[in-house]
């Protein structure tokens, strides 16, 4: 019984080994704050984590929707739709991309903010919102600014967008 299980560990392991790609796993796409002329500070680095979901919206309007992404060069993607009904392939040029949502690396002090001011807009919002429907006025007024401050932590904690044209340069880099 002891080597069917170890069998199967093993089996398992080569099989996730071998389905691993090794063209492309020393690139890394990343986004870099652009510096503007009155700042000399640090620049800031981010790296996208792999096979996470992308979102990319392009100059000439298209919005793609991407899990698997290849580099292909330090100027190329090759996109494979998300839950498309044909395998297409597509390749996007980096300076054809305008927005760009994705999970980074190296957000935990966004996420942790976005946490803290979720969790804390609950229990200041009861309070006035209670006491204002106690006194018979109209509680949903009240509630309205902390919805939004709700609203505002959670999508802290989700996906970052990166507006390419504005702040961000898109780069592929090595790991």
């Amino acid at each position: 019984m002891k080597n069917k299980i170890l069998l199967l560990l093993l089996a398992f392991i080569i099989n996730s080994a071998v389905s691993q790609t090794t063209e492309y796993k020393d690139l890394v796409l990343s986004v870099e704050k652009k510096l503007t002329n009155s700042q000399t500070s640090s620049i800031v680095i981010l790296k996208f984590k792999p096979g996470k979901l992308l979102q990319i919206k392009t100059v000439d309007g298209r919005k793609l929707v991407a899990d698997n992404y290849f580099l292909l060069d330090n100027s190329r993607l090759l996109i494979r739709q998300y839950k498309a009904v044909s395998n297409a392939l597509d390749t996007i040029s980096l300076q054809d991309i305008v927005s760009i949502r994705g999970k980074v690396y190296g957000d935990t002090g966004r996420k942790m903010l976005g946490g803290i001011i979720a969790i804390g807009s609950l229990p200041l919002g009861f309070f006035p919102v209670f006491a204002t429907a106690w006194g018979g006025g109209p509680a949903f007024l009240v509630a309205l600014p902390f919805v939004g401050m709700s609203v505002a932590g959670l999508s802290m904690t989700g996906a970052r967008r990166f507006n390419t044209t504005d702040r961000w340069e898109l780069k592929i880099i090595d790991r």
